[in-house]
């Protein structure tokens, strides 16, 4: 059976694209994905209503908000802006086709196929997904004809995501920054818990917290309402340190326990003396015992939100990982925002 999904148009050339843009929509791109961006990069937006009503003021924006990254951009930098921002709208496009196709199933979820064909049809998707957006993306200029793009799953644990995916470039140098694909499962408007997670809240408030320009959080690209899926930076362990931190239950000395907290997480201590965070306490036989480590990092890192007033309410170890800076040094980020409030 032929799937239309890889029947979708782009159109043959870039200079195609320019010539079939009317005056008025070459006025509206100078805009597109810029005006909900802007209003929640500027201010942290609370509700779900507020958010939605941001959205219906901006309907250029096609309920996405945010940016391509940085590295993928430059491959666009010699077109015509008109032009430029056109490509970046269809390139949006292509991952909410690509993303919509890697629904886990096609099978009704009580039929005797969905178990039994669970794994081969997700395994099949996903690779369907990865040619798409590969075509898509080498049409557009954004990879050679050598490379290829690959949506691989994680194991991801929450209440709302539905699934997590990296998408990484393969084949010849490959540049392109590597993306973390969040899928959300469908939540309650109505609950006031949809403030504050689900596609929505988590697109404003990631955008925001942006802003922050915090090394210890990772930072999001763009959220796809309609697509029901954020692309955020995918944080790498490094290697020969593991991604999760293992403190030892007692050091022989205080200075032990600081090389090896600066060693597994990137922070140095006095970072935590000046947070008046205390990460542990010298026994009565002088051996220094350390808090556990959640605890640590935990109130670490909600230093950093109270920064801009905010705070994680589900703030745990799947949360926060150790990734690795631009040289390749550990460093623990924030890697989910669903459940930041803003502090009243």
């Amino acid at each position: 059976m032929k799937i239309d999904f890889f029947n979708i148009h782009f159109p043959q050339t870039v200079s195609a694209v320019k010539n079939s843009q009317s005056k008025n929509a070459q006025t509206e791109n100078r805009q597109a994905f810029t005006g909900a961006a802007d209003i929640f990069a500027k201010k942290f937006i609370e509700t779900q209503k507020e958010i939605d009503e941001i959205f219906l003021k901006n309907p250029e924006d096609n309920w996405i908000a945010g940016s391509l990254p940085q590295g993928w951009l430059k491959k666009l930098q010699k077109l015509p802006e008109d032009t430029r921002n056109f490509v970046v709208q269809k390139i949006f496009l292509a991952f909410r086709a690509a993303i919509k196709h890697l629904k886990p199933y096609n099978a009704p979820e009580r039929s005797k196929e969905f178990n039994q064909h669970r794994k081969n049809l997700e395994n099949r998707r996903i690779k369907e997904s990865s040619e798409f957006l590969t075509k898509a993306l080498r049409h557009f200029g954004i990879i050679p004809e050598t490379n290829s793009v690959n949506f691989k799953r994680r194991k991801v644990f929450g209440k709302y995501i539905n699934r997590g995916y990296v998408l990484r470039e393969k084949g010849q140098n490959p540049t392109l920054e590597k993306l973390f694909i969040k899928t959300f499962k469908k939540t309650n408007p109505d609950t006031i818990e949809a403030n504050y997670n689900g596609v929505k809240a988590e697109t404003a408030h990631w955008l925001n917290i942006n802003q922050l320009n915090c090394k210890y959080i990772s930072k999001i690209y763009w959220g796809d309402i309609k697509g029901n899926f954020i692309a955020s930076e995918y944080a790498t362990p490094p290697k020969y340190i593991s991604p999760i931190v293992h403190f030892k239950p007692i050091y022989e000395t205080l200075q032990d326990f600081y090389y090896d907290f600066q060693k597994q997480t990137g922070i140095d201590v006095t970072e935590l003396i000046d947070r008046n965070i205390t990460p542990g306490k010298t026994n009565r036989i002088g051996l220094y015992v350390p808090k556990p480590k959640e605890e640590i990092i935990t109130e670490y890192l909600q230093s950093e939100l109270e920064k801009a007033e905010l705070r994680h309410l589900d703030l745990h170890k799947d949360n926060a990982v150790i990734g690795t800076d631009e040289s390749g040094k550990a460093i623990v980020k924030i890697i989910d925002i669903g459940g930041v409030v803003k502090e009243h």
